[in-house]
C-alpha cells in the first residue's frame, strides 16, 4: 500500500512539472519564431477585422501607437477597427529584424500599409517597433508604435550648395 501511494505522489509530481514545463513560454530563438507567427496573424486579423483573434495577440494592456501619433489602447484599437473608422486593406513588410531578451521580443522594420479612412485610400509606409513579453504566461503584444516616412524628395542645390529656391 505504501508503494503505491509513492508511486501515486511521483506520478502526479511528474505531471506537474510536465504540465509547467509545456506552458512555460519560449525563449531566444523559439521566442522569435512565435512572434514572426503572431505578426503574421495580427496583420491578416487586421485586414479581416478578425477581433478574437487579435485579442489573442494583445495584451490587455498594450498601448498601439499609429504613424500619425495617435496612441491607443487595445480596447481603441478593437473599436476603431469593428466601426470601419479606419479599414486596413494590405500590409507589405519590406524589412524586419527580430532580437530576443529571454522571452522579451523586440521587431523594428519597414512597411506599407493600404488602407481606407474618412472614405479615402490611402498607402501609408512607416518604420515600426513592436515588443511582445510574456504576460498571462504566455507571449502577447505589449507595445507597437511606427513613425511615417514620407517619401524623399531630393533637393536640388545651387552653386554655393545651399538648397534651391
Amino acid at each position: 500500500m505504501r508503494w503505491q501511494r509513492a508511486e501515486f505522489v511521483v506520478v502526479g509530481l511528474l505531471a506537474l512539472f510536465t504540465t509547467v514545463a509545456a506552458k512555460s513560454p519560449p525563449v531566444g530563438d523559439e521566442a522569435v519564431a512565435a512572434v514572426e507567427r503572431m505578426e503574421n496573424e495580427r496583420r491578416a486579423a487586421m485586414v479581416a477585422v478578425d477581433v478574437h483573434a487579435l485579442a489573442r495577440i494583445f495584451d490587455a494592456d498594450a498601448t498601439y501607437v499609429h504613424s500619425t501619433g495617435l496612441m491607443q489602447s487595445r480596447d481603441d484599437v478593437f473599436g476603431m477597427l469593428t466601426r470601419g473608422d479606419i479599414r486596413y486593406v494590405g500590409f507589405e513588410v519590406e524589412s524586419v529584424a527580430y532580437r530576443a531578451y529571454g522571452s522579451t521580443v523586440l521587431g523594428t522594420g519597414v512597411q506599407k500599409i493600404d488602407l481606407a479612412s474618412s472614405g479615402k485610400s490611402l498607402t501609408s509606409r512607416s518604420r515600426f517597433t513592436v515588443v511582445y513579453a510574456v504576460s498571462r504566461g504566455e507571449l502577447h503584444l505589449v507595445s507597437y508604435q511606427s513613425t511615417s516616412m514620407p517619401e524623399v524628395v531630393k533637393q536640388e542645390t545651387v552653386g554655393d550648395g545651399k538648397p534651391a529656391p
